[in-house]
């Protein structure tokens, strides 16, 4: 069961006063009845930072936020295997990417089993300095493994990438990190014998062969183990960006010299009148 800090649960009952409804009416969601769809006009205000809560009942699978483009992508910063059961409320804290493409196009909850009462859009937290790839609550017990899609990092330049840090509620450095992309000793990307300790999180420095499979994997499994130390909360999958240059998309749009878009359902990065796809790669000539 994921749980979380005295101070988050009272920011959240004080933050609850703010909160704006963009969904009422109960629907039962599942591939055959379709999911809720919310236009994009319900988030002209979303700002990086604030939540959407998902209450629920009946629940027996998992949880998918989708992006109403062509191509239904995931929500950038939403988690694979988000499991809920039972009755409850799914919070999905919003990054850069995700607000951009939410003003975009709209989001599309789905899974297989749930019926979906109300979805609100709440305050939630300010965001770490550098380009977020996901932040929310993540209980790290015994082999807990965090999956998040590609979409929470695609159009990020990984050439000003520097570093990968990886926050928590710890308050030490003594547990086990694996991030990976796929199971399997192959899949291993870097652990913790690669990082170092901060303020509050664990950091990956990053070489050119890291940046080349981080930028690469179809998606991020990022797996800790408590060892002999507490069970805590895992906050934000962050990338450290070089100062003062273009990151291509950041939290606050800020020292970009990039615009993102989407073009015949693709995400699109114009950087300097050259049009790049989310991979990085060159697409400007596609369709001359």
């Amino acid at each position: 069961m994921k749980k979380i800090s005295l101070v988050a649960l009272f920011a959240a009952l004080v933050m609850n006063v703010n909160a704006t409804d963009i969904y009422t009416e109960s629907k039962h969601v599942s591939w055959d009845d379709g999911g809720i769809q919310i236009p994009k006009e319900a988030f002209a205000e979303a700002q990086p930072g604030q939540k959407i809560v998902v209450t629920f009942t009946g629940a027996s699978d998992g949880i998918e936020f989708k992006v109403m483009n062509a191509n239904f992508d995931h929500l950038a910063g939403s988690r694979e295997a988000a499991w809920i059961n039972g009755d409850g409320a799914f919070e999905q804290f919003l990054t850069q990417s995700a607000v951009d493409s939410l003003k975009a196009h709209g989001l599309e909850i789905i899974g297989a089993n749930f019926t979906c009462s109300k979805v609100e859009l709440l305050d939630g937290r300010t965001l770490k300095d550098g380009f977020t790839v996901w932040t929310g609550f993540f209980w790290a017990d015994e082999w807990s493994t965090l999956e998040l899609y590609y979409n929470g990092y695609a159009g990020v330049d990984f050439s000003k990438a520097e570093a990968l840090r990886i926050y928590s509620e710890a308050n030490r450095s003594d547990f086990v990190i694996n991030v990976l992309e796929a199971w399997g000793d192959e899949g291993k990307i870097a652990d913790q014998g690669a990082m170092t300790a901060g303020d509050g999180y664990m950091e990956l420095a990053l070489t050119d062969e890291l940046r080349a499979r981080l930028s690469a994997a179809n998606h991020w499994m990022i797996q800790f183990n408590k060892e002999t130390g507490a069970a805590f909360n895992v906050t934000d999958i962050v990338l450290v960006m070089q100062e003062n240059q273009g990151t291509g998309i950041d939290n606050t749009n800020a020292q970009t010299k990039a615009v993102k878009f989407f073009e015949n359902g693709q995400l699109i990065i114009l950087k300097n009148g050259v049009k790049y796809n989310a991979l990085g790669e060159n697409v400007s000539h596609y369709g001359k």
